[in-house]
C-alpha cells in the first residue's frame, strides 16, 4: 500500500474526519481459555489498526470503541485483559459458550452471533438467558446440525428481536431468513409427499378430493 506523506500537513478536522471514516462494522470473537476452573479472555479479532496507527488516531478514535469484557475474565490477578469493541456497529461472536456468562454485557451487545443446535435444552434453558439480551437488534445463529434443523424455531415470539433481524447460517456458509428456512422445509416435505402419493397439506391420497373419501366399495359424500 502506498504512503501518503502529507497526510499529517492535513488540517486537523480533514485528519480527525478520515479516522472517522475508518470505523467500520467487525465480527469480534470472544473466547477464554478455561484455566482449573477459572477463565482467562481471549480473542483472535486483531485491535482496530487505526487505533494503533498513531496517536492522533487513538485520541480521535478511543470515542469510537471500549475496553470490553474486562469483567468476564475471572483471573484478575494476572495482566487486565479486555477486547477494543464498538458496540453499535460490531457483531459480537460467542461461539459455543453459554449465554449466562456474558450477563455482565448483556445490555450492550446489540449484535450477538453464536453456534447451537436447536435442541430442547436450547428451547427451555438456554432462550431464558438469551431473553435476557434486551437490546439486541440483530442475531446471527451457525446452525451446526444444518438448516432444516431450525424450522420453526422462531415461532411463539420468544426470541428477544424480530425474527426478521435473525440470519440462520448453514454449515456451508449459507445465510437465510428464518422465513426462508420455513419455506424451504415445507416445499421439500411437499416435495416427499408427492413421491409417496400423498398430498402435504391435506394428507390425503394425490387426486383425492377432501370432501370425498372411497373406503373400499362404498363412496361417502
Amino acid at each position: 500500500m502506498a504512503t501518503f506523506h502529507q497526510f499529517p500537513r492535513l488540517p486537523f478536522e480533514l485528519r480527525a474526519r478520515i479516522w472517522a471514516l475508518t470505523v467500520e462494522p467487525r465480527t469480534v470473537e470472544v473466547s477464554f481459555w478455561p484455566l482449573i476452573g477459572d477463565c482467562w479472555l481471549v480473542s483472535r479479532t486483531p485491535v482496530p489498526a487505526p487505533l494503533q496507527a498513531c496517536r492522533d488516531s487513538r485520541r480521535e478514535l478511543q470515542g469510537q470503541y471500549e475496553q470490553a469484557f474486562a469483567d468476564l475474565d475471572t483471573l484478575p490477578l494476572l495482566e487486565r485483559r479486555y477486547i477494543w469493541v464498538n458496540f453499535d456497529m460490531d457483531l459480537i461472536d460467542i461461539g459455543k459458550w453459554e449465554f449466562y456468562i456474558f450477563r455482565p454485557v448483556k445490555k450492550a451487545i446489540q449484535r450477538l452471533k453464536f453456534e447451537r443446535e436447536h435442541t430442547e435444552d436450547f428451547c427451555r434453558l438456554e432462550l431464558d438467558d438469551l431473553r435476557k439480551f434486551t437490546n439486541l437488534r440483530e442475531i446471527h445463529v451457525v446452525c451446526t446440525e444444518g438448516l432444516f434443523g431450525w424450522s420453526g424455531a422462531l415461532e411463539g415470539g420468544y426470541w428477544p428481536c424480530d425474527a426478521e433481524k435473525v440470519r440462520l447460517i448453514d454449515c456451508d456458509g449459507t445465510v437465510m431468513k428464518p422465513s426462508k428456512v420455513d419455506e424451504m422445509v415445507i416445499s421439500k416435505y411437499r416435495e416427499i409427499s408427492a413421491q409417496e402419493g400423498y398430498d402435504y397439506d391435506s394428507g390425503l391420497p394425490l387426486g383425492c378430493d377432501e370432501d370425498y373419501i372411497e373406503c373400499d366399495d362404498v363412496h361417502i359424500i
